[in-house]
């Protein structure tokens, strides 16, 4: 029984390893003869292929641009000035699909505020008194005044940091 498995098997190989030289050899020959055919055009055509092919590779990396980003946390951020009280509002949105764990914003470089979780699609809602600086002695917080102007945010998480410059 091994025997005439193993025998099949071979056969099965062979059959594939014939089928697929008989393939790419007509690939092989094919493109040869395209090459011997471009060759063989006058070189206003050859030039016009180029500059097709090369506009071609221009629309593509420009397409394949478009899907960098540097928000490696899928982030949205809003920074919202209040009038009465002079105030400003943070939004900030997780619209990734992962859950984002030890979350820290920090203000201006200085004051910070930190989350346990954000999860996909969650948001925190913060008024800029919500962030604070600790004071590595006392332990004690202190809080941001109500009218700092955010200029820099970096939020800080499992899933990575983000950088903004808040400044217009």
């Amino acid at each position: 029984m091994g025997n005439a498995l193993a025998n099949g098997l071979a056969g099965a190989t062979t059959a594939l390893i014939q089928l697929t030289s008989k393939l790419f050899g007509e690939v092989r020959g094919r493109a040869g003869a395209s090459v011997a055919d471009f060759r063989a055009r006058p070189e206003h055509a050859r030039w016009r292929a180029y500059a097709l092919g090369c506009y071609g590779l221009i629309v593509a990396a420009t397409f394949a641009g478009q899907f960098y980003t540097s928000n490696k946390l899928t982030a949205y951020v809003r920074i919202q000035p209040i009038e009465l009280p002079a105030s400003t509002q943070i939004f900030v949105r997780n619209d990734s699909s992962k859950s984002w764990q030890s979350v820290r914003i920090t203000l201006n470089g200085i004051y910070s505020y930190d989350a346990p979780e954000v999860k996909p699609g969650a948001h925190l809602l913060l008024t800029v008194n919500k962030f604070a600086v600790t004071d590595a002695v006392t332990a004690k917080p202190s809080y941001a005044p109500r009218n700092l102007v955010p200029r820099t945010m970096v939020i800080d998480c499992n899933r990575g940091r983000l950088e903004l410059d808040l400044t217009p």
